[in-house]
């Protein structure tokens, strides 16, 4: 095992810590800038070092005791004071649009979370199995190949959904399953719902857990061709397959396997920043809608709203929301924002973006600039990609205002709302 000693200097714009050795950049999780650190190398390539870190041996005054041993798999900078993670994060943002949309800019607000630890709306934990017995367990950071055993979950979930988790995994062990690919907890912040999904490489396979405590339960097969948690085939399932969450004013329900958002009291305040910057728009169109959440709020905003989305599923929880929510001024559509018509973007007052981390698709950035909404709100959790996104836009419209939000406490990540207005 080959160990350097380094000096780190500073946090990437991906929130790896950087140092160089002998004419090479090192990349390792979980050192801040000025700290000297004993690190072992993982991969030594030409140009760079990727690298895990051993000892601390010179700490920052910013650091802090982790709470978790696995923290550099779910939350690498635990390690770092939260006062300096909030300070770090607005630097970056900044660094961020300067490098990738070549502009300075100025935050209206970026704001901390309420809550660091237990936040989340969902989490996965893969299974390691051992001695003849299951373990929940993510994949070390940097690998797809070695676990390290989660003995009691994860401090970013909350407690009761923590236990319910570790109780359903006595049971699998009592029927001594294996083959078990991963397990998500759904937890609502605002009512008590919680869903739970355990996932099998083995379509044979058969298990049910009922609990009060559930609002859901389902036990599904997924392909252990493919990496990702799909739900090819549900085996058994107990309970309702949605969860209740209540957003604002609204009363929200989405089901088990779709996107959501994943701070609940800072999404709201995104979305109140959304209304706070609209007028009284005639057409209103939200890609990359999900279950419509955002589209939903504008209601009174919007004389006509259409939520678009590539999921059947979310657009089919989209037109129940509005149901529920007696909203009449709310249509949805299944369909990949990439292949919108140009028609979809004529005459439109207000444009609603959330796209996937990967951002949004050269042929809809050619449409917005075909068509020209008169307003754009551009919500990302990869500010990299907005900015990127922006710099082609940047020529027809301005920024109005750019707001953080601190979605994911203790990790490198960060939401941002683009404000925009067509010159």
């Amino acid at each position: 095992m080959e160990t350097i000693k380094i000096t780190f200097e500073k946090i990437g714009h991906n929130g790896v810590s950087i140092g160089k050795f002998e004419n090479k950049i090192v990349f390792a999780y979980g050192i801040l800038p000025g700290e000297e650190a004993l690190v072992k190398v993982i991969k030594n390539k030409k140009n760079f070092i990727e690298a895990e870190v051993l000892e601390i041996l010179n700490k920052s005054p910013y650091r802090v005791e982790a709470k978790e041993n696995h923290y550099l798999s779910c939350s690498p900078w635990q390690t770092f004071s939260y006062d300096w993670q909030v300070k770090i994060k607005k630097d970056l943002l900044k660094e961020i649009y300067l490098k990738f949309a070549n502009i300075e800019i100025e935050l209206k607000n970026f704001n901390r979370a309420k809550e660091i630890f237990g936040y989340r709306t969902k989490i996965e934990y893969s299974f390691l199995e051992e001695n003849e017995k299951n373990w929940f367990a993510f994949y070390k950071r940097g690998s797809f190949k070695e676990k390290i055993k989660l003995e009691n979950g994860c401090l970013l979930m909350d407690e009761q959904a923590n236990y319910l988790a570790l109780e359903i995994l006595k049971e699998i062990n009592k029927k001594r399953l294996k083959n078990l690919k991963s397990l998500i907890i759904r937890k609502a912040k605002r009512t008590s719902d919680i869903h739970i999904s355990v996932l099998t490489k083995d379509k044979d396979q058969s298990f049910v857990y009922k609990n009060d405590k559930l609002s859901g339960f389902v036990f599904a097969f997924s392909n252990p061709k493919s990496p990702a948690s799909r739900f090819d085939k549900v085996l058994n399932s107990w309970g309702r397959e949605y969860l209740k969450e209540k957003i604002l004013n609204l009363e929200i329900l989405y089901p088990y396997n779709s996107f959501f958002q994943n701070n609940i009291e800072l999404f709201e305040k995104a979305l109140r920043v959304m209304i706070e910057n609209s007028e009284d728009f005639k057409k209103v169109v939200d890609l990359y809608s999900g279950v419509g959440v955002i589209g939903l709020s504008l209601k009174e905003k919007a004389k006509e709203i259409l939520a678009v989305d590539i999921d059947k599923s979310s657009i089919s929880y989209a037109k129940l929301n509005a149901e529920i929510n007696g909203i009449k001024n709310f249509k949805a559509l299944v369909l990949p924002s990439e292949k919108i018509s140009s028609e979809l973007l004529e005459k439109v007052d207000l444009l609603i973006l959330d796209p996937p981390r990967a951002g949004l698709h050269k042929k809809l950035i050619d449409l917005i600039l075909k068509n020209k909404p008169e307003n754009i709100f551009y919500l990302s959790c990869n500010p990299i990609t907005q900015a990127r996104d922006f710099n082609f836009l940047k020529n027809e419209y301005k920024i109005k205002g750019v707001y953080g939000f601190d979605f994911y406490p203790n990790t490198p990540h960060l939401e941002c709302l683009l404000i925009l207005k067509r010159k």
